[in-house]
């Protein structure tokens, strides 16, 4: 009798994924197939051959120009459900990521965009982790410690990344110190509250059995509590790294030229419909890097967590 649920071998994923990531192209090419037929009517200047005398509003003067009339044409194009610049083809979309990775010109190339956000979201991150995961621990052990910073939190919490925007310019002007302190504002929160419940909702039967064999208080919370509660915790900040995705897109949008928040809004502001998708598609790639190196860490720190997986 197979377990639930199923687990499938490594090799399944990929083919599976393969299957979702072939079909969403399928229907982004079907939506830019251009399958229907529009009659269009055009008004189009034609020359008469004949002139007239008009005052030339800078001189004064009256001076002859050539006349000219405008007939309405009709014309027959194919367009598809969907068209630029609201959505471009499959293959335009990657030539333009080609020319946005080797041929930026002046401009920061993609790869360059990809590395100062990643650098951003990386130090944001362990910054925010560092001081989260310990002080979470100690309001999950720490009831008094709880009731004080809990109003706080629960104060920090619903508040989006993009809301200390204007607060973070103030403070701290426009450069990378300003951008590291959105994201760690906008990921502080979060790691917090992952780590509080991971500590609060571990097994007390673990504690108890621990104590009954004479455990003192340290080594209680270093060989049981702590390793019981990271499982949860390495899942919170897995999410947590993907709220700082959000967050550093709100940090680029303001006082930067560099970083796919900054190549996504000043695509949009141009209605460079191709670059915006590759700088999401961008986002994504990276995450999901982060998120296979994320696992391997888990592996090594709670192995036992893994120990049927093929």
């Amino acid at each position: 009798m197979t377990g639930f649920p199923p687990r499938i071998t490594q090799g399944k994923r990929i083919l599976f994924g393969t299957i979702g990531i072939v079909s969403v192209l399928v229907v982004w090419w079907l939506l830019t197939l251009p399958v229907f037929d529009e009659t269009r009517e055009r008004r189009l200047p034609v020359k008469t051959g004949a002139t007239e005398k008009v005052h030339d509003p800078v001189t004064g003067d009256f001076i002859e120009v050539e006349r000219i009339r405008y007939e309405t044409r009709t014309e027959s194009v194919r367009r598809a459900l969907v068209n630029p610049p609201a959505l471009d083809t499959p293959g335009n979309t990657a030539r333009d990521a080609w020319e946005l990775l080797f041929h930026s010109g002046p401009n920061p190339s993609l790869f360059q965009h990809v590395l100062w956000s990643s650098l951003r979201i990386i130090l944001g991150f362990l910054i925010s982790a560092a001081i989260a995961v310990p002080l979470g621990v100690a309001m999950g052990l720490f009831p008094r410690l709880h009731a004080t910073l809990n109003p706080i939190v629960s104060f920090l919490r619903p508040l989006p990344s993009i809301s200390w925007v204007p607060l973070a310019i103030i403070w701290l002007g426009a450069g990378e110190l300003q951008k590291l302190a959105i994201i760690f504002m906008g990921s502080f929160s979060a790691a917090l509250i992952y780590t509080v419940e991971a500590t609060v909702r571990v097994d007390p039967t673990l504690i108890r059995a621990a104590q009954n064999l004479g455990v003192g208080k340290r080594h209680l919370l270093w060989r049981v509590l702590l390793p019981a509660a990271l499982p949860s915790i390495l899942s919170g900040l897995k999410v947590v790294m993907a709220i700082g995705w959000t967050c550093v897109i709100s940090a680029e949008i303001v006082g930067t030229q560099i970083g796919l928040g900054s190549l996504i809004w000043q695509s949009k502001e141009t209605s460079h419909t191709a670059a915006v998708l590759v700088g999401m598609a961008c986002i994504s790639c990276v995450v999901l890097i982060m998120d296979t190196l994320f696992a391997r860490l888990e592996r090594r720190l709670v192995p036992w967590m893994h120990a049927g997986d093929k």
